[in-house]
């Protein structure tokens, strides 16, 4: 007996992060009425996205992605109309509407799909509620966290439009579950996993590149540093081939030749001229005219790469904020105000500002409620912290949008469910159909 105790108490202690740990995949713990709120959200999204007008999800939308999946579908590669080779959006979300249309202005397989990506992050709202409240409540924070996911006004209107957005919150929500669940379980197929969507994040949208670099981090951090260096070598096998096709074409390895000119939108004296009431656009369009009063000795020379085009941008971006060192962080400062602002920026109609006061104003007030109330449990929660101060830390360089935010608003409905599950009038087992305390 007491060499079984001794053994027993060796295996107890031993470290889970090791080699030889069995590859398993988290399975879904979920209620039935799950699948029923993600069926739901799907067709929440797909009739909003008809109620709005088959043709207005052509004028509206960023026309720029359909570019480039026209040139993807007819074979000439990630480019613009002129045929031109391109790395200024990142390719992942023209790749999947180039696979959608093949090319065409085909409405329904963009509309169905990305109601399935949005019935998708319903469905994983409920997972990461399921895993980070464990304990009896954490069932009707999974169901609290669906239904709010499915309803929210942002996500139902947005999540069809011609954008990448709804992609890219789901990408990344699924990527901060599978951490989760590589430090809990020590396993290292969820870390594999875990690398490969944020390689794919990365892929969607370039800005979430520093969160892709801290999350492995993390993972060694919290004593997993064989998941930690699996998730990093994953991660950096699926960005790299879009690097050297960028060395190759463009110059240079790098994820995007829009970095630099973005940088230069955030970082000018004409950016709050009509930023945040109007979108960032009207001011960069205010910003591009300056540029005639540039002498033509100080521009970029003529058939000059987008790389060097991007390089002149930052270096002029950067003069500016040395030259104005006080004002930039203050402007850091009011952009993060005016991404987290109650009021959409740029503003909308009536309708749609007061939607969406009415639904992330509550939801903001409430998630941080819910972070304050698992204050203890910080640790646990940092991955999902590390990703709100890397956002906060870009959107304070560069400058943000509602849109640019929204990806971190379900996380807020997470935090959410977890508060009010814990009231009392929630303590009493959850019907839909049948209980689920048993």
């Amino acid at each position: 007996m007491l060499g079984d105790a001794v053994r027993l108490r060796a295996l107890s202690g031993r470290s889970l992060d090791n080699a030889s740990m069995p590859m398993k995949l988290p399975r879904p713990d979920l209620p039935p009425a799950i699948y029923w709120i993600a069926a739901a959200a799907f067709l929440l999204r797909l009739g909003a996205r008809l109620g709005q007008g088959i043709d207005q999800f052509w004028v509206n939308g960023y026309t720029l992605f359909f570019e480039i999946a026209q040139s993807i579908a007819a074979g000439k590669g990630v480019a613009l109309a002129n045929g031109v080779p391109t790395a200024f959006r990142v390719p992942l979300y023209p790749v999947l509407v180039a696979g959608l249309t093949l090319g065409h202005r085909w409405f329904w397989p963009i509309a169905i799909a990305q109601s399935l990506i949005g019935a998708g992050t319903t469905f994983c709202a409920a997972l990461l509620a399921r895993k980070m409240f464990n304990g009896p409540g954490s069932k009707s924070a999974a169901i609290l966290a669906a239904a709010m996911t499915a309803v929210y006004p942002y996500y139902v209107v947005h999540d069809t439009a011609l954008q990448e957005t709804s992609l890219f919150t789901l990408l990344t929500l699924i990527a901060v579950f599978l951490a989760l669940c590589a430090v809990r379980s020590g396993s290292l197929a969820p870390a594999a996993l875990c690398g490969l969507i944020l390689g794919l994040d990365v892929l969607t949208r370039s800005p979430i590149a520093p969160f892709a670099v801290l999350a492995p981090l993390w993972l060694m951090a919290r004593r997993r540093f064989t998941g930690g260096l699996v998730c990093a070598g994953v991660l950096a096998a699926t960005v790299a081939p879009w690097l050297i096709r960028n060395d190759l074409l463009l110059g240079a390895p790098v994820l995007t030749t829009e970095t630099g000119f973005e940088l230069w939108n955030g970082n000018n004296a004409m950016l709050f001229d009509y930023y945040p009431m109007q979108s960032v656009d009207v001011s960069i369009a205010a910003h591009v005219d300056s540029l005639d009063a540039i002498d033509p000795a100080d521009l970029p020379k003529a058939g000059s790469s987008d790389v060097a085009v991007d390089r002149w941008f930052r270096q002029k971006a950067l003069a500016y904020m040395r030259a104005h060192p006080w004002q930039t962080v203050g402007n850091g400062f009011r952009k993060i105000g005016a991404t987290f602002d109650w009021l959409p920026t740029p503003r909308r109609s009536l309708a749609q500002t007061l939607a969406h006061a009415f639904s992330f104003g509550p939801v903001m007030l409430l998630g941080m409620w819910g972070m304050i109330r698992r204050r203890a449990d910080w640790r646990d929660d940092s991955l999902i912290y590390l990703l709100f101060a890397q956002f906060l830390a870009v959107t304070a360089v560069y400058f943000g949008q509602t849109n640019h935010r929204v990806f971190l608003d379900v996380y807020f409905i997470v935090f959410t469910a977890g508060a009010l599950q814990s009231l009392a009038w929630l303590q009493k087992p959850f019907v839909f159909g049948k209980s689920y305390s048993q």
